[in-house]
């Protein structure tokens, strides 16, 4: 599984120790450079969970299923007001479901975007062939006439409910070189944390 980040906001991650959900975020101060659509977020804010904790989507860390999001493709091209840095120095934190689990983390995931109507939230690994992988780890996954629902379904994601430990964070993945060097000299500062492979993985980028 997979979470964007800008490696500005590396640093601040690691000296919380966590990922936090924008609900649970601890008001410490840090500094954190967003990278999301402001109106998705609004409404992220009061969608409803059906299972699992509940809550809100904002009760959650949000983790993509695949890579070539839809959202690295808007932030890439600049669809996303107030955003001007492409996807050069976005990062892929990686982890998995185990890991997840074994954390003891709650979660739940969903079989589409997450505000589409009709998108169906899970709490149960026996549930995960609901997810259209194929649509997940596809390079094109633009709407057509005869696959009319791709868009939505690239979009699958897991949520963790609240927060989870940098522990279970297990790989990072950059778009270049350059970036690779700036994770690593952050990743130095941090003796005490997890040190997980940096890895450049420019297929993964647009």
């Amino acid at each position: 599984m997979y979470r964007l980040i800008h490696v500005d906001n590396l640093a601040t991650l690691l000296t919380r120790g966590a990922l936090h959900a924008p609900n649970t975020t601890p008001r410490d101060g840090l500094p954190y450079r967003t990278i999301h659509n402001t109106e998705v977020q609004a409404s992220r804010k009061l969608k409803t969970i059906s299972c699992g904790p509940r809550g809100t989507i904002h009760d959650y860390v949000p983790f993509y299923f695949g890579t070539r999001s839809v959202m690295l493709y808007q932030l890439h091209t600049g669809w996303v007001k107030d955003y001007r840095d492409g996807q050069e120095p976005l990062i892929y934190l990686i982890t998995t479901i185990q890991e997840v689990s074994a954390s003891g983390a709650r979660w739940v995931f969903s079989d589409g975007h997450g505000l589409a109507t009709f998108t169906l939230w899970y709490d149960d690994l026996a549930k995960l062939d609901q997810v259209d992988w194929k649509t997940v780890n596809a390079v094109y996954w633009n709407d057509t006439p005869q696959y009319n629902d791709r868009q939505r379904r690239k979009q699958a994601e897991f949520l963790v409910w609240q927060q989870l430990d940098w522990s279970v964070i297990n790989g990072i993945a950059t778009s270049n070189p350059v970036v690779t060097q700036r994770v690593e000299a952050i990743l130095n500062r941090y003796p005490n944390r997890r040190r997980p492979p940096v890895t450049v993985k420019r297929g993964w980028y647009y």
